[in-house]
């Protein structure tokens, strides 16, 4: 055989070779990223700085409450105008008329009952509870309704889901959990939370109409 075929053929097989070897790299499926816990803390974080910026909200919800052996269903707007200043108001589910408004400001806390009479405290969980009976964890529901752990207790317990946002919060004996969010963002307003206090007999669920 001559020399300019073993040449050719030379050739022929390293190029046969080199395209061997790039069919044999095998491109990787890219797995699909997992959140890590870090991920999870850091979007809790972003969430409490970016609610913090809004000091300001509404919340048009309706309420079912079981306390004791008595049960209620309510409609409850919540407006807030800033830290320690808010409105309340409870309506007849079905009517829509006001039954009770709460004013709390940095001054103290008055309730407006349905028969027109005003009540006036210091403290607006003692005022709800000696005029209608009922106790509710208003100084926390300020911060849970909105998927925030309350600065008022020591916080025992915080379950995260995957964006960050909490699924369970434990404090003071109570219960906080959040079944359905807005949407997927981070700093999504929850629609269905559950606040239950097993020493008190309290059950409290609360439905998102709009924020």
């Amino acid at each position: 055989m001559n020399r300019r075929i073993l040449i050719l053929l030379s050739l022929i097989t390293s190029l046969m070779l080199l395209s061997a070897c790039s069919r044999s790299q095998v491109v990787k499926p890219v797995s699909k990223p997992t959140v890590q816990t870090s991920s999870k803390e850091a979007s809790w974080k972003m969430r409490q700085q970016a609610l913090a910026r809004k000091p300001a909200w509404k919340l048009f919800s309706k309420i079912a409450l079981r306390y004791r052996a008595d049960h209620w269903n309510f409609g409850l707007n919540w407006m807030q105008k800033a830290l320690n200043n808010y409105q309340m108001q409870i309506k007849n589910p079905l009517t829509g008329a006001i039954i009770a408004k709460l004013d709390k400001t940095p001054q103290g806390v008055s309730l407006l009952s349905g028969d027109g009479k005003v009540y006036r405290d210091t403290d607006e969980e003692r005022l709800l509870q000696r005029q209608s009976g009922v106790k509710l964890p208003l100084k926390g529901m300020q911060y849970w309704a909105r998927g925030l752990v309350s600065p008022q207790y020591k916080l025992d317990k915080l379950l995260l889901d995957v964006q960050g946002r909490p699924k369970t919060i434990y404090q003071a004996g109570w219960k906080i959990n959040y079944l359905r969010y807005l949407n997927n963002r981070f700093d999504a307003m929850p629609t269905k939370v559950v606040i239950t206090r097993d020493k008190d007999n309290v059950y409290l669920k609360m439905i998102a109409k709009s924020w």
